[in-house]
């Protein structure tokens, strides 16, 4: 899960996709792969998610609608 403290730029990685997370929201995130190298960072003022190799990201509001981050969302994202 991922709570701001203040607003943010969520940057998921490889796909590029970007979320303004606003100040106490809050989303989860999922990875789906075999490998466990996934990374989450902070760049300048943005919080950046990379995919671990050869898995993909999904993401989620508190609400339960799903973030588009990329070609592997599910099909509700937007």
């Amino acid at each position: 899960m991922i709570h701001a403290d203040r607003q943010v730029v969520v940057a998921f990685e490889p796909t590029a996709a970007e979320f303004s997370l606003l100040e106490n929201e809050m989303i989860t995130v999922e990875w789906f792969a075999e490998s466990e190298d996934g990374m989450v960072s902070m760049e300048g003022d943005n919080l950046v998610v990379s995919a671990p190799s050869g898995g993909y990201t999904r993401a989620w509001r508190r609400d339960g609608t799903e973030i588009y981050v990329g070609p592997e969302s599910g099909s509700e994202a937007s």
